[in-house]
Order: structure tokens, then C-alpha cells, then sequence
């Protein structure tokens, strides 16, 4: 389920962010949750509801009446109405073209600007799954059939890690939490993803060490001695045709995933998994299945 913040709300419903607050506080139909930056992020029933609503004052009904019903009523009249429920249909359109034409025009700042606009809009989640995600598919499209320069295409990688990393680093957790230990595999320079993950994984309560790309498995190994972490998370995308990745695999499966519990995960996984039999670390795909394995490790944490 997607979730939007008051600004993306008030695009979309055409009410003030002002308005909305006051609803919220005065009449209690919303409980919109905080992300660990505090934002407000409405969720999709959410946002029907609102436009319920609105449609509602816009025949001639209070906003006091509406409310003394209740929150469950209105969605139970919502439900029952004969009008449809309207599709929910944010800017995301608008804002991938904007990215996709400031990474193809090289033009830096304004790259910078619009992703920062969709983190005022959007959950993470949503602006990396809806936002980033279909942007740099349509960047690798565009690159892979010569439409797009090389260096647009670094430009809008090294944009969106730079705005990870500083998420990352803007993030204090307890000193007592659970330490993720997370690096890209050696030979592996594909950091989106994983910073994706280690981003969620602070934010759910955990001490993340990210240790970057293309990590040699003694470094991985060293950095385990050092700090002692109750997971680490391993990426890597890439499958090279000639497999040398397998011999990585393998070691990091007997060096490190035996003394500490350890996932990899990542595109490449997919390819290797039927030839690869580790003996201890975990193949895990995707990025949901990697937070389930953490959570039976520890529990859950509290979030930062």
C-alpha cells in the first residue's frame, strides 16, 4: 500500500495542507502514521476517504456533520455509494519524466531538486518503488537502446546514492541496537539496492554498518571481527557469464556466514541459487524475505 505525505495529499485532493491538519486534529477520521522523520504519511483508504469527503461538502454537507459519524460509517457509505471510487493518481508520472529529462539534460541541480521534492511527498517506500525504481528502469532502458548517454545515466546513480547515503547518516539509533553489517559483494558495485535495504533496516531499529561496494570477502570478514554484528547483508546484482562470483559465494559462505548470520541477496542470487549449496549463509532475493530473516533473528527493535 502506498503512502503520501500531507503535500502529495493536498495535490491530489486539491485541499490545503493547512485544512487537512486541522481535520485531523479537530475531528480525529485520520490517524496517519509518523515515519522515523516524523512526517505525517497518509495511507490509500486514507486518501478515498478524503476525497469522499470533500465530494460530500461539495453537495452541501458540514464537515462537523460528516465527522459525528465516525470514521468506519463514512467508509461504510463510502463503500456503498453509488459513485466508484476514484483511482488514486498521484504526480509520479510528472515527476519520473522530470528526473528522467534533468539526467539526460546532465543538469545536477535540478536532479537534486526533484528528488527531494518526491522525498516531500512520499513515504521511502513509495518514492523508491514508485518514483526511483521506474526511473532508473526507463534510464537503463534508454541507455541500453543508445538514447541516453553514459554519463546521464552515472549522474542519476550517483544522485540517488549520495541522497541514500545522507538518509542513512541522518539517522541516530540507540547505541544498544542490533548491528547490520552490510556491503556489496567483491566485484559488486550495484549499491542501490542495498542501501535501500540498509535505509529500512535503521528505521526499523537497527545499528547499520555500511561498508559500500565490491568489499573483498577478508574485509567483509575483518569488519564482522571488529564489530560483532547480529546480521550481515550481503549484495549482489550483477551474474557474470564466466561465474566467478561463485568462488566469492563460497567463500563468504564459509568465512564469515559460519561464525555469523549472514543473507545475500540481490538479482544474481536468482541465477546462482540451483548451482550454489551453502552450508550456512541464507539466498534471499528479495528484499522482504531479508527483513523476515532479521526479525526471527532478533525480534523486533525499536525503531530509531
Amino acid at each position: 500500500m502506498a503512502r503520501y505525505r500531507i503535500k502529495a495529499v493536498s495535490r491530489m485532493l486539491g485541499v490545503r495542507p493547512e485544512l487537512l491538519r486541522m481535520w485531523e486534529k479537530r475531528y480525529h477520521l485520520f490517524k496517519p502514521q509518523r515515519a522515523g522523520n516524523r512526517y505525517r504519511e497518509f495511507d490509500d483508504e486514507d486518501v478515498q476517504l478524503l476525497r469522499y469527503m470533500c465530494q460530500q461538502i461539495d453537495q452541501g454537507r458540514a464537515i462537523g456533520e460528516l465527522a459525528a459519524e465516525g470514521r468506519e460509517a463514512l467508509l461504510r457509505h463510502m463503500a456503498a455509494s453509488d459513485v466508484p471510487a476514484a483511482a488514486i493518481q498521484p504526480d509520479h508520472a510528472i515527476l519520473i519524466d522530470a528526473l528522467v529529462d534533468a539526467a539526460q539534460q546532465l543538469d545536477k541541480g535540478r536532479l537534486e531538486a526533484k528528488l527531494a521534492e518526491g522525498a516531500a511527498l512520499y513515504s521511502f517506500t513509495t518514492l523508491m518503488t514508485e518514483i526511483c525504481a521506474p526511473c532508473m528502469h526507463r534510464l537503463g532502458t534508454l541507455w541500453e537502446t543508445g538514447h541516453l548517454s553514459t554519463a546521464s545515466e552515472h549522474l542519476a546513480t550517483v544522485v540517488l546514492k549520495q541522497r541514500l547515503l545522507m538518509m542513512l547518516q541522518a539517522t541516530a539509533p540507540a547505541a544498544s541496537a542490533p548491528v547490520l553489517l552490510c556491503a556489496c559483494a567483491a566485484g559488486e558495485w550495484h549499491e542501490i539496492g542495498l542501501l535501500t535495504f540498509a535505509y529500512t533496516m535503521q528505521q526499523a531499529g537497527w545499528q547499520v554498518c555500511y561498508l559500500g561496494p565490491d568489499l573483498p570477502v577478508q574485509g567483509l570478514l575483518h569488519g564482522c571481527q571488529r564489530l560483532q554484528p547480529a546480521l550481515v547483508a550481503v549484495s549482489m546484482t550483477y551474474a557474470a557469464d564466466s561465474h566467478p562470483d561463485l568462488t566469492v559465494l563460497e567463500e563468504i559462505d564459509t568465512l564469515v556466514a559460519s561464525a555469523y548470520p549472514t543473507c545475500v541477496g540481490g538479482q544474481a542470487v536468482e541465477r546462482y541459487a540451483p548451482t550454489l549449496q551453502p552450508r550456512h549463509m541464507s539466498l534471499l532475493s528479495a528484499p522482504q524475505a531479508a527483513r523476515t530473516y532479521a526479525r526471527e533473528l532478533v525480534g523486533s527493535p525499536t525503531p530509531a
